[in-house]
């Protein structure tokens, strides 16, 4: 093989190797941007929701006793999450078991 041919498959390479990278860093990248997103919505729902709550309180003259509905919130808040979390998680593992057949 002559010696131009060789370097051209190196560089082909070299370049399948960077194009790779480049897909891997925007993949392992673009999960913690929307995980952030995610997280901003998420807060900004959370003071609309406590905003609502307060409200509802204060209308209804129990602020004294807000602490309870915020440990109430907190426990079905959680509940929700770890529920959702078992299922992502159920389905991530089911799509690796597929990818490994």
């Amino acid at each position: 093989m002559p010696k131009g041919e060789v370097k051209k498959e190196k560089i082909s390479g070299f370049k399948k190797k960077l194009i790779a990278l480049k897909n891997d860093l925007k993949q392992d990248i673009s999960v913690p941007v929307i995980a952030s997103l995610g997280f901003i919505i998420a807060l900004i729902w959370r003071d609309a929701i406590r905003s609502t709550i307060d409200h509802f309180l204060s209308s209804t003259g129990l602020i004294k006793q807000a602490y309870i509905y915020d440990i109430i919130s907190a426990i079905i808040v959680t509940v929700m999450v770890v529920v959702i979390m078992i299922f992502i998680s159920r389905i991530s593992r089911k799509n690796e078991e597929e990818k490994d057949k």
